[in-house]
This record gives structure tokens, C-alpha cells and sequence, in this order.
């Protein structure tokens, strides 16, 4: 049995997204895993397809093929409200705290992930005093939003939490972005993109010609 990870916008979800879903009809002895900065509900607006798990929020949970929460990571309340005051003290309007089922613009309990829209002004600065004084936290800085995580909630620690319940012969890892970044080098992927530190590819398709059809 083989494992296929993918990234869901840029790598899955792309121009020859029909293409890809035909693809991976095709796979034989083959479990599919998205692996995505969604959280599920706004994933199953453009999914087209089953999976046997939905890594969703980065890694901050993971749920089975029956949508069953099988893993997840949280923010406790008390780093959420200092993130939410350093938010408002900085001028951002445009965020969200996101707690699996529901964006908010309050302090909640058990949020996955807190997204705040980059202004045009916005300074490296910014994400770095979001962050201060918090060891439970990590931001990294997509081209329109600042994520800030649970330090575990990686993509790669929720395919480790999968591959620990089963073995698999073969495990292909492909995104496109930088919070594909981590379960890429953990588990030598393809980035699709230029980028001499990682194996690259063009485009999903591409993996026709890698992945093992057993």
C-alpha cells in the first residue's frame, strides 16, 4: 500500500484539477491524504474527491474519511487573547481565529489557527510582535496572510501521527508552498516550483512518473 500527501491550492487544486482527480482514480493500492492551510469546511467547497484523511489548519487536526476528528492541536485561550490585543493594537481589521467548524472575530477556546490579513503597510515587524514572549506559537507569512500555529501544528507531525497507525510501502509527498516546507524535507517530496533544496516538479501530473502504480 502507498501513501500520497498532497498539498490542496497551488499543487491539487490547480488549473488541470480535473486531470489531477483523474490521476488519482487511476492509482492502484493508494491512500490519499490532503494535507492543507484550509480548515475543513471552506476544503469541501472545491474537494472533488475522498480521502482517507484531511490534514486540515496546517496540522493543527486531522480527520478520517468519515470526517471523524481523529488528531488535533490547539492554541490555548490565554496565548489567542494576547495574539487578539497585539492584533487590534497594531490596526489589523481584517483577521480571523479559526476553531475547526467556525471563523471568529472574538477570543474563542481550542482555536487551531489565527490568520490576519497583510496590510500594505506591513513590516516583518508586525508578525514578530505577535509573537513575542510566546514559545507555543509560530507565524509564517503567506502572500496575503500572517499564520500564526500551535508549534505542533506541522504537516509533517500529522503524517507522522497517519504512518504510525499504518505502514505503507511507498509515502509520495508533493506541495508548492512554504508550509509545504516541512513535511517535504521530512519526507524528501516534490515542491512544485524552482527551488534547488528540494526535488521539483512542474506540475501534479508530473508524479505519473514517480509514484510506483502496484
Amino acid at each position: 500500500m502507498n501513501l500520497l500527501v498532497t498539498d490542496f491550492d497551488g499543487t491539487l487544486f490547480d488549473d488541470n484539477y480535473e486531470n489531477n482527480i483523474k490521476f488519482i482514480e487511476e492509482l492502484n493500492n493508494t491512500d490519499l491524504v490532503i494535507a492543507t492551510g484550509r480548515n475543513y469546511p471552506n476544503l469541501k467547497q472545491d474537494l472533488k474527491i475522498k480521502c482517507n484523511y484531511y490534514i486540515c489548519n496546517d496540522g493543527g487536526y486531522i480527520l478520517d474519511k468519515d470526517c471523524n476528528l481523529l488528531y488535533r492541536n490547539y492554541i490555548n485561550k490565554e496565548t489567542v487573547a494576547t495574539i487578539y490585543s497585539r492584533i487590534l493594537k497594531l490596526g489589523y481589521e481584517d483577521y480571523f481565529i479559526d476553531n475547526i467548524n467556525e471563523f471568529s472575530k472574538e477570543i474563542i477556546d481550542n482555536a487551531n489557527k489565527i490568520s490576519v490579513r497583510i496590510q500594505n503597510n506591513y513590516h516583518d515587524k508586525d508578525t514578530e510582535y505577535l509573537l513575542e514572549g510566546l514559545d507555543n506559537v509560530y507565524a509564517y507569512v503567506s502572500s496575503n496572510w500572517i499564520n500564526i500555529l500551535s508549534v505542533e501544528s506541522k504537516k509533517s507531525n500529522a503524517i507522522n501521527y497517519i504512518t504510525n497507525k499504518k505502514n505503507y510501502n511507498n509515502i509520495y509527498i508533493v506541495g508548492n508552498d512554504i508550509n509545504d516546507y516541512d513535511m517535504l524535507k521530512m519526507y524528501n517530496g516534490y515542491l512544485i516550483g524552482n527551488n534547488s533544496d528540494f526535488n521539483t516538479i512542474n506540475n501534479f501530473l508530473e508524479l505519473k512518473n514517480i509514484i510506483k502504480n502496484d
